[in-house]
Order: structure tokens, then C-alpha cells, then sequence
């Protein structure tokens, strides 16, 4: 550069020789030598002279500095040829494109943005006085997430035309592990209770999984807010943090970080009052501040009081209404004084209830879900959880909800569901495995959404090693106005007892039921409903005595009408993999006698599933099932041997790994598993934080269950071990790794299972 500077002294020289020896002269045309894709015209925009001005010594130098600073060129030089101004310049070279390789952690895109703001970026000029702060830049980026040995190295390639490819090759590095964190200036809390509030750590356990010993400056952040929450929620309002000091070691491979707080004193409440138009009760605003004369100030506890207040306000119709809440901090008492400011603004009605982006879905059949009405006064709780019923339809991918003010109107706006529908047809034709039922090929047309009503329709068929079904169903969710939805299906099946492991005999059944579903709440519904069975029984010809016994005296061919009950419950965040949430089911079922060959026999269970977080990505799971069963009738005290319940295995309805499916319970004579009146299975696991995939979900768990001929809860199995689920893309995998743990002399026990599916 300082060569091509001299350069341009030397060129200067010599132009004011020239000029010299025939004086300043007037300049008839400009022309421009050496541009390569800069039109000329751009040029003449910096020049400082234009045609018709004169140029001599003292402006030349002008000339060439003006255009040194578009950067544009390496070289500028003067001439002159008669009354023509030559400019001779040396282009610097366009940057073609940036190839950006070695990046895992920040996305190609960030780091051209990164690059953006120094001015670096496809189309412009390339100087090579640029390439340190290209380093500097995207070292910056891997800086702040804690990789502090990243290493960036930058290549130039000269391209045709005068343009350069820049290669940025990235080697990003391990992230500096944190050796130690002090807390200096603590005295109300100690160290050790600060420190379990933040989310960085020193190495431990299950820092490979979580990563809390990596550092990052983004971490730190969100560990200082945490810090200053959780003393401004507990009185402290003059809490601050005065400093946060990071030392790298010379390696860049640990860090020391030294947090110097000033805690302050603590603060109580003095009193609060109430300003502006609430529009509620004062009462009512006492209930739903809940702060007391004389509490510690706590942040969260006001922030909850206001959005109370605004959440009552927007029940009513008062969608804007806004409350700020102003404190008046006495620092002699160390008390504070609340003054929350209520203003409730208009009472908002919807005029309009419209919706967009649907072209299967008749319009009567998303309205049906809503919660929000036209009309009335617009709730954002009801907006809201119109949202979500229509997110439940299985035929709508995704809805934003938008709520536009009418013109000339100030208290009326409309809303509009701007939904994105999905495939609601479904052809699925499939192959699974599981250690009970082998390898199960299945066929199913399903349509969700029938002719845009959201009615659905299925016909599905299976077969498997010990059984083959045929079903037809008709579900139609809105049957009345009121919401009760109506469910009609027709099914046929075989089952071969003998390969599923348990006592030796065949069915041959048929049906139809029809199924009316009430819904309660939001979450909860209750089913009721009936239908006719046909069953035929062959057992073989040497059966067991309990089945020979059975078949003796009530025969082999039995039909009866059943009645059917239940309530369902459903309150998890997610169908797959939910993390929170509380799932339960009752059911009850009863045959009705239409002859004498009908069995007489009565059915009731209960199903619960719970999950809950515990700490950071751990997530507590319980499970429990019980099923009981018996005769009435000419069948009392004896529950007709097919229709009893196993346990055992991934399998069964009654789950206990660690032991083959539908093994443990009662035994027929020849030690066949023969199943029982009653059956309770339970779990309690552990599901542990997965690095590897959100796909994946890792379960430590403890089962225990088992089936009986009557109501006992002695001599329960029980089990454990480790799950793993894969969401894989050939279908949901689950394998089981368990140990017995108080199996009995004749338990089947299973070390390994594992069950997977697929669709196409």
C-alpha cells in the first residue's frame, strides 16, 4: 500500500510538471482509465472538478485523494492529453463469494451477517487490508459462546474479471470449562445456596449431558438476571451487581469467573393502594393482589398481582386494559410503598369471527371449536384456547390469530384464525415386531376429515403370528350441536392364545358397537355406549382342565349385547414425549344377556400416567393400571377365561419388564399362563436428559405388578432397569433393558425386549 501511495506521489509530480510547464488549464473531457465493472459516471460523482473547471497543482491532489477514499481502487494516477483530464486507476478486485466451511456451532448465515457489519460481503470491494478484521470478527462470535482457542484462517483465489473467491476455513475449538465460580459480597444467602440458583456450574455428573460447566457470556447473562430475581424476590431492591470479572488461562481451555454483588437491605411493604377506574370490586382487586402490610417485598409476587388484575379485566371484555404499578422506596425504613394504576380503556366486543387458508375444512366445522363468539366481548383466554382446539384437529397443521380494530369503531375489532391445513386422508400399510405378537403386517385407510365435516372414517386390517382383525369405524365428534360426538364401528378377529405364549385355545369374534362421547371440560369427557358380540371358542383337542371344565359347562359359542362406560382425562402438554401433565381413565363394560348362551360378566379399570419436571431437563414419570373382572349370573365368581387379564413384559396391558409377555399370573394345569380376575401394574421413572437427540428418551424405571385370580396385592413382581425410545424415521423403537428383581422358582424372566413400527 505505501508503495502504491508513492506511486501516486510520483504520477502527482510529474502531472504538476506538466502543469507547470504549460500552466493550469480548463478541463474539456474527462476520461477514466483502468475500471472493470464501475461505470465511469460513478467515478465522475466523487470527482471534486467537472467539466469546464480548471485543474492545477493545488486541486489535483484533491482529485486523487477524493478517490482513494471510495476505496474502490489500490492506485490512482493523473494525465493529461491537451485539455483532457486522464485518470489511470488501479480496481481492486469484487468479491465474487464468501465460502464459509469448518462452522458446526454458528450457522453460515449468522456469520455472514457478523461479517456484513464490518462491511465484508458479497458484491463489494476486497481490500486485504480487511483480513485481520475478517479474523477478528468471527473469532468474536465463537468468543462469546466460550470457544476461546477457535482458530479462523482466511484464503483469497483470483477469479476472471477481476473478482476473488475468500475462503474462511473455521476450526472451532472446545469450549473453555469453568474451574470455579466465586460469589463476593454475599451475607444473607451463602455462597453455596447462590450458586445452586445459577444455571453454570463447575464440572459434575451430568455435566456431559447438560453441558452447565461450558461457559458462554449469553450463560452468564441469564445467570446474573437470575441472580438479581432472586434477591429482588426476596426484599433486596437495591441489589446489584458491581462487577463480573472472566479469567481464561493461557491454554483458553478453563475460566475462573468472580461475581461481586452488593446485596443491599431488605425491603417489606409499607402499604399499597389503588388508583384509576378498576372497574372491579375493591375487594375483589384485594383478593387478586395478594400482598400484605408488612411482607417482604418479592418482584414476582408483583408482577403475579398484576397480571391477575389484567387477566380479570380482560375476562370482562377489557382487552387493553393495562396496570402500572409505581413504587416509592423509603430507604430510612426500608419499606416500600405500591401504587398500582389501573386503567381498564374501553370494553372491546368482536363483530366478526372470520377465517382464512382453508380450502378442504367447510367453515361451519373450525367455528364449532371455537370459544370466542361474534358478538361478544372479546376474551384473550377464549381467543387463546380457540387457537389450541383448533391446533387438536387433526387436520390442521398450524393457526395464527390476528385481531384487526374496526374503522370508526373504538370498542369492536374482528379476529381472524388464519389456519394451515394438512393431509387429513391417510393410506398407511405397515410392519412391526414385538416379542408377543412377531412380525405384524397391517393395512389401514384413514380419513380424518370427510368431506371437510372433520368426521373421520377408517378401515383398518391386521395380521400377526397369533391373531388377524378387520375393523370399520365412524366417529362423527360433533353428532349434536352441544358437542357429543358419535362413534359407530363393526369389527371381526382370530386369536390364537397358543402363540401368544399363554393357554392353549382359539377365538373367532365379531361385533358392532356404536359409542356416544360427552364432553365435560376442556380436558375431561365421558363415553357411554353398546353393542353385540359373537364369540366362538375352540380348545384344541387336549385341553387344560380349567378350559375343558369352562367348555363343559357353558359351551363354546356365546353372544351377548355389552353396554359400555368411561371417563377419559387428558391434561399432558404433548402426545409424543410429554414432559408435564396428569393423563386418567375409568372405564366399566357389562354384558347384557340375550339367551342362554350369552356370557354374564362385568369389567372395570382405571389407567393414570403422570409426568412431571424435577429439575432441568429431568422429568419424573408414574404409571399405574388395575382391572378387575368377574361372572354374575350363572357365571357368578367365574370371569370367562378369555376375556382375563395378563400382566407381564412390554406387551401386556399390565407392564412389568423384566419378565415375558403375559407371563406372570395364575397357571393352567399343563403351566400355561392362564390369567386372572384381577391384574395391577404400576412404574415410577426416571427420564434423564438426552445429549444426543430430541428424538430420543432415556428412562431409568422401577415396575412392579402382576395378575390374580381374585383381589390380592401379595407376591407383586417387580423389576428394573433402563428404556431407551427412539423416534426413529422407520417409527417409534422401544427397547428395555431389565433385571428381575424377586422373580420366583417357574418365572419366565426377559433380560432384553423391544417393540418397533413403521408406516410408508
Amino acid at each position: 500500500m505505501r508503495k502504491r501511495y508513492w506511486l501516486s506521489i510520483l504520477f502527482l509530480f510529474c502531472f504538476t510538471l506538466t502543469a507547470q510547464a504549460g500552466g493550469s488549464f480548463v478541463v474539456k473531457k474527462i476520461q477514466v482509465e483502468g475500471l472493470q465493472g464501475i461505470p465511469a459516471s460513478t467515478v465522475y460523482g466523487y470527482l471534486p472538478v467537472t467539466v469546464g473547471d480548471s485543474v492545477n497543482d493545488q486541486n489535483s491532489s484533491e482529485i486523487i485523494q477524493a478517490l482513494y477514499k471510495t476505496g474502490f481502487f489500490d492506485n490512482v494516477a493523473l494525465g493529461r492529453d491537451g485539455n483532457t483530464l486522464i485518470i489511470k486507476v488501479v480496481q481492486r478486485p469484487i468479491i465474487s463469494r464468501i465460502q464459509i466451511t469448518g462452522n458446526k456451532l454458528i450457522p453460515t448465515d449468522k456469520l455472514k451477517e457478523s461479517l456484513n457489519t464490518i462491511g465484508f460481503k458479497e458484491g463489494h470491494v476486497f481490500s486485504s487490508s480487511m483480513l485481520e478484521n475478517i479474523k477478528s470478527s468471527l473469532k468474536h462470535e465463537y468468543f462469546i459462546l466460550g470457544k476461546y482457542n477457535a482458530r479462523v484462517d482466511v484464503t483469497v483465489t483470483k477469479e476472471a474479471r477481476n473478482r476473488v473467491l475468500v475462503g474462511v476455513t473455521i476450526s472451532e475449538g472446545t469450549v473453555a470449562t469453568i474451574h470455579q465460580i466465586k460469589i463476593v459480597g454475599n451475607y444473607a444467602f451463602s455462597e453455596r445456596m447462590l450458586l445452586r440458583q445459577l444455571k453454570l456450574s463447575t464440572p459434575g455428573l451430568f455435566s456431559w449431558m447438560n453441558h452447565n460447566d461450558q461457559y458462554s457470556r449469553e450463560k452468564l447473562e441469564a445467570d446474573i438476571e437470575t441472580l438479581r430475581s432472586y434477591y429482588m424476590d426476596r426484599g433486596y431492591l437495591r441489589f446489584d451487581v458491581i462487577s463480573s470479572q472472566v479469567s481464561i488461562t493461557p491454554d483458553h481451555k478453563q475460566v475462573y469467573i468472580a461475581l461481586h454483588i452488593n446485596e443491599g437491605s431488605q425491603y417489606k411493604i409499607s402499604d399499597y393502594t389503588v388508583l384509576g377506574k378498576s372497574i372491579l370490586p375493591t375487594e375483589a382487586v384485594s383478593k387478586l393482589i395478594q400482598l400484605q402490610k408488612g411482607q417482604v417485598f418479592s418482584r414476582q409476587a408483583v408482577v403475579a398481582a398484576n397480571k391477575r388484575i389484567t387477566d380479570a379485566l380482560s375476562a370482562q371484555g377489557y382487552a387493553n386494559a393495562n396496570v402500572k404499578i409505581t413504587p416509592k422506596i423509603d430507604d430510612k425504613t426500608k419499606t416500600v410503598f405500591l401504587t398500582f394504576q389501573v386503567v381498564p380503556g374501553p370494553r372491546i366486543y368482536v363483530r366478526y369471527v372470520t377465517f382464512s387458508g382453508h380450502y378442504k375444512t367447510n367453515d361451519t366445522t373450525l367455528r364449532r371449536v371455537l370459544m370466542q363468539f361474534e358478538g361478544s366481548i372479546l376474551s384473550p383466554n377464549s381467543v387463546d384456547e380457540s387457537k389450541r382446539q383448533l391446533l387438536l384437529l387433526p387436520y390442521i397443521k398450524d393457526v395464527q390469530v390476528s385481531t384487526t380494530p374496526v374503522a370508526g369503531e373504538a370498542n369492536q375489532v374482528d379476529v381472524n384464525y388464519n389456519v394451515t391445513e394438512q393431509s387429513a386422508a391417510q393410506l398407511r400399510a405397515g410392519i412391526s415386531y414385538s416379542q408377543l405378537e412377531k412380525i405384524m403386517l397391517t393395512f389401514s385407510i384413514d380419513h380424518k376429515n370427510v368431506f371437510g365435516t372433520g368426521n373421520s372414517l377408517s378401515l383398518s386390517a391386521a395380521v400377526s403370528n397369533p391373531s388377524a382383525s378387520l375393523s370399520l369405524n365412524y366417529y362423527d365428534p360433533h353428532y349434536t350441536q352441544s358437542g357429543i360426538g358419535r362413534g359407530i364401528s363393526a369389527y371381526v378377529s382370530h386369536f390364537n392364545a397358543d402363540k401368544a405364549d399363554v393357554t392353549g385355545y382359539t377365538t373367532d369374534t365379531y361385533g358392532t358397537a356404536v359409542t356416544y362421547n360427552f364432553p365435560i371440560t376442556v380436558n375431561d369427557s365421558f363415553q357411554l355406549g353398546g353393542g353385540y358380540e359373537n364369540n366362538l371358542l375352540n380348545t384344541g383337542n387336549s385341553p387344560p382342565n380349567e378350559l375343558k371344565n369352562f367348555t363343559n359347562k357353558y359351551g363354546r359359542h356365546f353372544y351377548q349385547f355389552q353396554l359400555n362406560g368411561g371417563w377419559s382425562s387428558d391434561g399432558l402438554d404433548r402426545a409424543t414425549f410429554p414432559t408435564a401433565g396428569l393423563s386418567q381413565s375409568a372405564s366399566v363394560s357389562t354384558t347384557v344377556p340375550m339367551s342362554d348362551e350369552s356370557l354374564e360378566y362385568y369389567k372395570v379399570g382405571y389407567a393414570a400416567l403422570y409426568y412431571h419436571p424435577i429439575h432441568a431437563d429431568f422429568i419424573g414419570e408414574l404409571r399405574g393400571n388395575v382391572d378387575y373382572g368377574n361372572g354374575y349370573g350363572k357365571y357368578r365368581g367365574e370371569l370367562p377365561f378369555f376375556k382375563n387379564y395378563y400382566a407381564g413384559g412390554m406387551n401386556s396391558n399390565h407392564v412389568v419388564r423384566g419378565y415375558d409377555d403375559n407371563s406372570l399370573g395364575p397357571l393352567d394345569s399343563q403351566g400355561n399362563p392362564l390369567g386372572g380376575k384381577f391384574a395391577i401394574s404400576g412404574s415410577a421413572g426416571l427420564i434423564v436428559p438426552n445429549p444426543l437427540s430430541q428424538n430420543l428418551r432415556t428412562t431409568v424405571f422401577l415396575d412392579g405388578g402382576n395378575a390374580y385370580d381374585g383381589v390380592k396385592l401379595n407376591n407383586l413382581r417387580y423389576a428394573a432397569g433402563l428404556e431407551l425410545d427412539w423416534l426413529s424415521p422407520i417409527g417409534l423403537l422401544n427397547f428395555s433393558l431389565a433385571h428381575a428383581l424377586n422373580n420366583k422358582k417357574g418365572d419366565d424372566t426377559q433380560l432384553f425386549g423391544f417393540t418397533f413400527g413403521t408406516t410408508f
